[in-house]
């Protein structure tokens, strides 16, 4: 009888055992996810001032723009040299007649000559060639327009990303401290045979878990601020 209320006692306590590491665990997945509740917010993080520098450096030393840039001086060449050549409809020309040659079309026409020959042709396109290079300079300007708009949108979008992948690292790196915490105090209990090795087991599981949450955390992270600094053409580290 007194072996029967012994082993009893026993399974009793390690019924309470068991419990007690599994509302543990319990209790670590619930503060895990209350933290990650309490912290998930980014707003706080986002900086409207920081993103407007990112933005004017984009539009300084992304290659895009400056391919841009480019092509409107090339326009505005165009025009210009299109309001200069008004002198293309017209020529000169100047030929010598001796005094004693015969020339049966004009016979009193000695000497010098000088001519001015109109191109009628070129004198009626003239108009329409100016206006189509005004009209190229103005397509490029709103070609400008039309990419700093989406400059700014790409920017912008870039680094909500890389804020985002910011605070969820910060929040997977807290959870993992937490979990490595309770798994050195399982593991503690359990070589001292003060738990079984099902709940060290399972601290070990969620503890490996949060080391590769971890791990994707700091690669989506590293993309992130990869793709902004590619977008802005400089390292955020060099923008103050």
């Amino acid at each position: 009888m007194l072996l029967l209320n012994k082993r009893f006692n026993a399974s009793i306590i390690r019924f309470h055992m068991n419990l007690h590491y599994k509302l543990l665990l319990l209790f670590l997945f619930f503060f895990s996810a209350f933290n990650l509740r309490a912290q998930e917010s980014m707003m706080q993080d986002v900086s409207n001032t920081y993103l407007a520098k990112l933005i004017d450096t984009a539009t300084k030393y992304y290659p895009q723009v400056k391919v841009l840039q480019r092509k409107l001086n090339i326009s505005e060449i165009n025009l210009r040299k299109n309001k200069l050549s008004w002198y293309d409809v017209l020529s000169v020309s100047a030929y010598y007649s001796p005094t004693n040659s015969s020339n049966i079309y004009l016979p009193n026409l000695t000497g010098f000559q000088v001519g001015l020959n109109i191109n009628i042709a070129a004198l009626i396109q003239k108009p329409f060639l100016i206006k189509a290079a005004k009209e190229d300079v103005e397509i490029s300007k709103l070609g400008q327009e039309e990419y700093a708009i989406l400059l700014a949108a790409d920017v912008k979008t870039r680094y909500i990303k890389y804020v985002q992948s910011a605070t969820i690292l910060r929040i997977q790196s807290g959870i993992a401290i937490e979990a490595e915490s309770v798994l050195k105090d399982i593991r503690y209990k359990f070589e001292k045979g003060e738990t079984i090795f099902e709940n060290y087991s399972k601290a070990l599981v969620f503890m490996s878990d949060n080391k590769k949450s971890v791990i994707d955390a700091e690669s989506n992270f590293l993309v992130a601020k990869t793709n902004l600094e590619t977008i802005i053409g400089k390292k955020l580290s060099e923008i103050q």
